[in-house]
């Protein structure tokens, strides 16, 4: 206890210099903590099943490079290496009337084994699925979709098709993240999911090889009797990777994490957490500095390393119970911050707090201990009080530590900067096609279900008239209308586009991989679409659902990847039956003509080069649900209302919703956006913790040059020579850390631009800007405390000294 107030005592002899430390230690752990939580949150999905590590998933891969969860007549479930498997169906878009409002619903279909894989704790009601008209929700549905309704249990809904479903339990929120986001479970014997294909999660038993099972099953087989040349496999899909895996379709009911999204968090939090680490020790050696004399005697009146090691380390954990304190308090006040802004929501794991909180309480004073203690205890008593306070080794050092503090801020941001450069290249560059001014709604909104009864007979036929009055209004209030300039019953192109795989004339010369989409004529016409040989899609001569469907307009890399030619002579093999061919015999599926060849347009991300694309002929009298229309710029306003009217006539219902082309353009680079931001709030935080220590020790620094000043003021020296004198030295370490961080920085670009098709350019003034700005607030940091030292009284320095 007596050594614990010694240590508080001398802290609180340099309160500047104590308090500046652990606010900079504060600022960085805070971050680090921040960062270090949503990654711990990320690495443990689904890990509050018990046996997570032997669940998986049963997936089907397709030769077209498609993946999805599976089963159904794989018989993968059956291999003896499976201990018990359970059966579940996704049911997305769910419309269920709850009486006064109707609710959209995620659900999932499972049979009586998924609650012993997928266990879940009940936080009202019962937890078992008995009757088919049962259903369990989750606490979250309850709160948020329900408004926390008291007692929810025996609450009666329907679907669409008015089958009504009456509530049993309420599911508590799981103890971890998990991969999906149910908002109820419906059971498996429901009549509207016999023609659904339930996917399959099974647990092996302890020590079995997957690899080697995978690899059982790894054999190719025909898809369906429609498919022609397309095959697919099973393989089991660890539950652990699926929720970082890419490949598989996103869906309303699955959540999919990003690893290169976590890498970036993670170089991010070791490069605050260096910063805050060295600025630490760096003012910390500035205070020892300060008690040169009073290590020194007490090494000469006995005192050993043990005890000198004990204060330091009780001095350095005292300063991180302070910074810790601190730093929770910036995680409760940022939390929202993080959540809304960079998008890093996190959940409390108490077990997970407690321990880090724990290490940098007691591990971390170890580490920032070392190097003072070391610096402190190699020399004897007399040498170290006269080197510690007089000698340029200890400057040296200091310079050291601020010089790589230098370094990561200069780095972090050049990077932001270019990460900003990148984003702002790949958001204005041309895509080839109309990217401005498009608007695409729902005129039509199927409410789910379906019914297989005699008695629904009726309702159908009644439902197929509905549908066809409002494609007719639709149509003719879209024709009448002068507000558009091109208007088309066909989606936007961005997500149309899916994987497919052709061949050049025959299967023999080997399948490629292409996207495929549809389109009208008066849909390429909206996008404007740039033709370069041939034609383009025309309603009087092309058709559907007939033996002269089978046509195709490619771009120029279709044309380059298959080396095609003449497209009059070449033709394109499908691996799969065409959707234009779904009325003719099922074994019919010829390869398809070329008609016309358009230039090259990106619908993905632009780090991936422009996709070989293959455009299908589309008759818009088949299309319901999608409005897509092109407007001048000045009448947007008018465009939507006149939209959003259109569909409460069409539809009777207010829940009008709309996509504009510049926001579903943006939202492709989403991610690249939250790396932008959290890099550029980062580097500011680097700036800061930076500017804390350059503020501690240039105020110690130029402090004990007061005499060296007040002598050569003395002598004549006079302002303009002093500036120079004690701005050199910090000018001299900012630009060896500049040399040092220019190719740092840009080795790291060149790095994360090696898989991007589309890169911005690499120019000087970005690390100009860098090195700029960080040499600014250097000056603005330390240009009071010279400009102070520079006007001192030479008589009261030589007086005092």
């Amino acid at each position: 206890m007596k050594q614990i107030l010694l240590s508080i005592r001398m802290l609180l002899r340099f309160k500047v210099y104590t308090f500046v430390n652990f606010i900079g230690l504060a600022i960085s752990l805070a971050c680090v903590f921040t960062i270090t939580r949503y990654i711990h949150q990320e690495n443990t999905v689904d890990h509050c099943y018990p046996e997570y590590k032997r669940i998986y998933f049963i997936e089907r891969s397709i030769s077209d490079g498609t993946k999805e969860l599976s089963g159904y007549q794989s018989d993968l479930e059956k291999d003896p290496a499976v201990e018990r498997y359970a059966s579940f169906t996704p049911c997305t878009d769910l419309v269920m009337d709850f009486g006064k409002q109707e609710i959209t619903v995620n659900a999932l279909s499972i049979d009586s084994t998924f609650f012993s894989i997928f266990p879940y704790s009940i936080y009202m009601g019962s937890g078992k699925i008995k009757r088919p008209n049962d259903a369990l929700i989750t606490k979250e549905f309850w709160l948020h979709s329900l408004n926390g309704v008291p007692n929810p249990i025996g609450v009666t809904f329907k679907n669409s098709v008015g089958r009504k479903f009456r509530i049993v339990g309420v599911l508590d929120t799981q103890e971890t993240k998990t991969s999906w986001l149910p908002d109820m479970f419906l059971s498996d014997e429901l009549e509207e999911l016999w023609f659904s294909n339930p996917n399959y999660a099974v647990v092996m038993t302890p020590g079995t090889d997957i690899a080697k099972l995978n690899e059982k099953y790894n054999k190719e087989q025909p898809r369906d009797e429609w498919s022609t040349f397309q095959t697919m496999h099973y393989q089991y899909l660890p539950l652990t990777d699926y929720y970082y895996t890419t490949s598989h379709e996103k869906s309303a009911l699955s959540q999919h994490g990003n690893k290169d999204y976590i890498r970036v968090l993670w170089i991010v939090a070791f490069l605050v957490g260096i910063i805050g680490i060295l600025n630490f020790t760096n003012i910390y050696t500035v205070i020892m500095s300060k008690r040169a004399r009073e290590f020194g005697i007490k090494k000469v009146y006995g005192a050993g390393r043990k005890e000198i090691f004990l204060q330091i380390y009780i001095e350095n954990m005292l300063l991180s119970g302070a910074a810790l304190f601190i730093c929770w308090l910036i995680i409760e006040i940022t939390r929202h911050l993080f959540y809304n802004e960079m998008y890093i929501p996190t959940n409390s794991n108490l077990k997970f707090d407690l321990n880090i909180s724990l290490l940098i309480l007691f591990v971390l004073p170890l580490l920032t201990t070392f190097y003072p203690f070391i610096k402190f205890t190699h020399n004897t008593p007399v040498s170290s009080m006269r080197e510690l306070s007089s000698t340029h080794f200890s400057v040296r050092s200091r310079m050291l530590f601020l010089g790589f503090q230098y370094v990561i801020t200069i780095y972090m941001i050049v990077m932001s900067l270019f990460f900003v450069r990148q984003l702002e290249y790949m958001l204005h560059s041309d895509l080839g096609f109309r990217t401005h001014d498009v608007i695409e709604c729902k005129m039509y909104v199927f409410k789910g279900g379906s019914s297989f009864h005699e008695k629904e007979k009726e309702d159908l036929l009644k439902e197929g008239k509905i549908q066809q009055a409002n494609k007719e209004l639709v149509n003719k209030r879209m024709s009448e209308s002068t507000l558009f300039t091109h208007w088309s019953r066909i989606p936007m192109p961005l997500h149309q586009f899916k994987p497919s795989r052709y061949a050049l004339n025959r299967a023999e010369n080997g399948f490629k991989p292409v996207l495929r989409a549809r389109m009208s004529p008066r849909s390429m016409e909206l996008f404007e679409f740039q033709l370069l040989e041939g034609r383009l899609w025309n309603d009087s001569i092309d058709e559907m659902f007939t033996k002269n469907s089978f046509k195709c307009i490619i771009n120029e890399s279709a044309k380059k990847v298959f080396g095609i030619k003449d497209i009059t002579r070449d033709k394109l093999q499908g691996e799969d039956k065409s959707w234009a061919s779904s009325n003719v015999p099922s074994e019919y599926n010829p390869p398809v003509e070329i008609v016309g060849v358009i230039k090259d347009f990106n619908v993905k991300h632009l780090s991936q080069s422009a996709a070989p694309m293959i455009i299908e002929y589309f008759d818009e009298k088949y299309e319901l649900i999608t409005v897509t229309a092109s407007y001048p710029h000045e009448r947007r306003a008018e465009a939507i209302d006149f939209l959003r009217k259109l569909y409460e006539e069409a539809t009777g219902s207010t829940d009008f919703e709309y996509k504009l082309i510049e926001d579903e353009i943006a939202s492709m680079y989403n991610e690249d956006r939250r790396v932008v931001d959290i890099y550029s709030l980062f580097a500011k935080v680097a700036i800061l913790i930076s500017s804390l220590g350059l503020l501690a020790i240039s105020l110690f620094d130029i402090r004990q040059r007061y005499r060296e000043i007040g002598l050569r003021k003395v002598n004549g020296a006079q302002g303009k020579n002093i500036y120079p004198l004690l701005i050199k030295k910090y000018l001299s370490v900012l630009g060896i850390a500049s040399l040092i961080a220019i190719p740092l920085s840009s080795g790291a670009i060149i790095l994360y631009l090696e898989d991007f098709a589309h890169k911005a350019p690499i120019t000087p003034d970005l690390f100009i800007i860098g090195i700029g700005a960080t040499a600014l607030i250097s000056l603005l940091t330390i240009i009071w405390q010279i400009y102070k030292a520079a006007n001192v009284n030479p008589a009261e320095v030589i007086k005092y000294e």
